[in-house]
């Protein structure tokens, strides 16, 4: 259990330099912890980012399903789909702080499965909902931060072509089951210094849990442009968003952790009336995930991001060709299959990509 006392530096990651610290928090998994106040904000103290995160396909579900918010053409956040027509966000990236006012909703666009310059699953925004108390100030408090959500809704129903999320609470119970290694956290967006590129990182611990188990803070890498990503869980064969990432943690002797709003904000039962009462009027339920309807653009599994596991854990390699490849990979997935204790098969799923991941080291 490692102690960290007030002066936790944080900034914001996305659409204006912001801070949040917390005082006397004790990180340690799944432990409800109160948090303190802001402290002020030191810039000159980010250190350089650590680069453990690895580029995946954004074309492919479920990476599909998350996309860049871009917001008046001054940089961009993140967000992803948890239905039809309808995007989580985190609030802040809605607020313009040069102009000093929240953006319209006709400046906002969200774009799907966004690749190196290639959008093809994009859509505007019609309108937006975030939470009633929150207000962006440049020394918010904790218990503003626990507010810093956005559901945006789209004019057109991109969650066909892009598919979308299913949401979960992360409970004690899933807390046990992550650290034995049956089920795993990930982290996925657009950061700033790849922009144009979605980046995923995995194996991220859970440290604290507190403001009544509405703030998780974990140390997967996150930086400027992450802010609005999901914080994703594999369990149970399936992929599922948590939370939703909202702040950049650095301890004062440098440790980063990222912070995310539990999803659990959002559930009719337990969750702050606000938050649950706009996925209600969404029409917006606690489902399963959806992947890309037949069809579209954006493929319903995500093959690269297999075939790239494949080869770190040294069962795939060969050249390009489309059917040798096919040939290949159902080989080496019936090799780690066989040596994992798996039932052997060759196939290619969702599942098959979580315990990829499983297997796989940071």
């Amino acid at each position: 259990m490692i102690s960290v006392q007030a002066g936790f530096r944080a900034v914001f990651m996305a659409c204006g330099k912001r801070a949040l610290a917390f005082s006397a928090l004790v990180l340690s998994a799944l432990l409800l912890w109160p948090a303190g106040v802001v402290h002020g904000v030191d810039f000159s103290a980010r250190a350089q980012v650590d680069d453990d995160r690895v580029e995946i396909n954004a074309m492919e579900y479920p990476w599909s399903a998350i996309g860049r918010v871009n917001a008046g053409g001054r940089g961009h956040c993140t967000g992803f789909l948890v239905g039809e027509r309808h995007v989580l966000t985190a609030a802040h990236c809605l607020y313009d702080p040069r102009a000093g006012r929240w953006r319209g909703a006709i400046e906002i666009h969200f774009i799907a499965g966004y690749q190196r310059d290639r959008y093809i699953l994009h859509s505007k925004v019609t309108s937006y909902r975030r939470a009633k108390a929150f207000t962006y100030t440049l020394e918010p408090t904790a218990q503003a931060a626990v507010r810093d959500w956005a559901i945006l809704t789209l004019e057109k129903p991109l969650g066909r072509q892009a598919g979308w999320l299913g949401m979960r609470k992360l409970d004690g119970l899933m807390g046990s089951r992550i650290r034995a290694g049956d089920a795993l956290l990930l982290q996925a967006g657009y950061r700033r210094d790849r922009a144009h590129v979605m980046t995923a990182g995995w194996g991220c611990r859970i440290h604290t849990v507190a403001q009544r188990g509405r703030l998780i803070t974990h140390d997967c890498s996150v930086i400027k442009g992450d802010s609005g990503s999901p914080l994703l869980l594999y369990a149970d064969g399936a992929f599922y968003a948590v939370g939703l990432h909202v702040v950049d943690l650095r301890t004062p002797d440098n440790v980063a952790l990222a912070g995310v709003l539990s999803l659990g904000l959002f559930h009719p039962d337990g969750g702050e009336r606000d938050a649950a009462s706009a996925l209600s009027q969404a029409a917006l339920r606690w489902t399963d995930g959806q992947p890309p309807q037949a069809g579209s653009e954006a493929a319903t599994l995500p093959l690269v991001t297999i075939d790239s596991l494949l080869r770190r854990l040294g069962y795939l390699q060969g050249g390009d060709d489309l059917r040798a490849k096919e040939e290949r990979r159902a080989l080496a997935l019936s090799r780690f299959q066989a040596d994992s204790g798996l039932t052997n098969n060759g196939h290619a799923s969702l599942a098959m990509l979580g315990r990829l991941l499983l297997a796989t080291p940071r």
